[in-house]
């Protein structure tokens, strides 16, 4: 804070994604990011940074321009093509100040372009901070557990609950602890689950946890044992068991597009 001003605009615990294969550059902006509050993750090329913006959920994401193999300007494009990650701001970063640059990022859907010069750290944090609050105003607000927004009693504990959990897939959380963060019993919230899906809490996250991994395999090139990590799984061999359990096929049957008999899937 400086002369009494916040100068992250008060959006703390915001998620940022730095995407850079300078190390210098990704430790400065790391540091600056950690001391106004904002939860960072790093990728030291384009495609680490593509699997990760594809596997959790940021609030921003920093690119630099020039990268070897997938350089920025690819980056964004694929980013702005994918339906998870579209609607994230990204804001560039380049040590090329030129007007052509600036005009192409902002033509790929970029929302800023800082010059990496890193000269005025404060200019930096508001340009961040300024696309952080903007995300913040336009997503929908947390409702009130008190109404259910569906009309029924719980809907919008179970719709809480719902967010809590899948914000958690890399963490698998105790549905114990999801009760206690929304100020109900473990009780309760098995409650709503059964009346709204004839599961408990805890199954439907399961079934969740397994629907995201079958869509990353289709719809991905994600490497299979990256996607066990994310959802949580020790091995890569215990989330291939979970998911054979499941879906009747291994995680590499459904990459290759191979039926639960063999066969070719059809959309495959």
């Amino acid at each position: 804070m400086k002369n009494g001003i916040d100068p992250s605009h008060g959006v703390r615990q915001a998620r940022l994604l730095l995407i850079d294969d300078s190390p210098d550059d990704l430790r400065l902006l790391t540091e600056l990011s950690l001391r106004n509050g904002w939860l960072v993750t790093v990728a030291r090329d384009g495609r680490e940074g593509l699997n990760k913006a594809r596997l959790s959920p940021f609030d921003l994401i920093l690119l630099d321009v020039r990268m070897p193999g997938l350089d920025g300007f690819a980056v964004c494009r694929l980013l702005k093509a994918d339906a998870y990650c579209q609607d994230v701001p990204v804001i560039f970063l380049s040590s090329a100040g030129d007007q052509s640059s600036r005009i192409t990022g902002l033509k790929l859907g970029a929302e800023d372009f800082i010059v990496k010069s890193y000269a005025n750290e404060e200019e930096i944090v508001i340009r961040i901070a300024i696309q952080l609050r903007r995300r913040h105003n336009a997503l929908p607000k947390q409702p009130s557990l008190l109404v259910g927004s569906e009309g029924k009693p719980g809907a919008t504990l179970r719709i809480a609950a719902e967010r809590l959990m899948l914000q958690s897939v890399e963490h698998p959380v105790q549905m114990a602890m999801i009760a206690k963060q929304l100020g109900a019993s473990e009780k309760k919230l098995n409650e709503v689950f059964l009346a709204a899906y004839g599961v408990s809490a805890s199954n439907w996250y399961r079934e969740q946890r397994m629907n995201i991994a079958l869509d990353l395999l289709k719809s991905s090139s994600i490497p299979v044992g990256d996607i066990a990590e994310h959802l949580g799984y020790s091995t890569g061999q215990n989330f291939a068991t979970a998911f054979r359990e499941r879906f009747g096929r291994t995680p590499r049957e459904v990459r290759l597009g191979v039926g639960k008999h063999g066969a070719a899937d059809e959309d495959g």
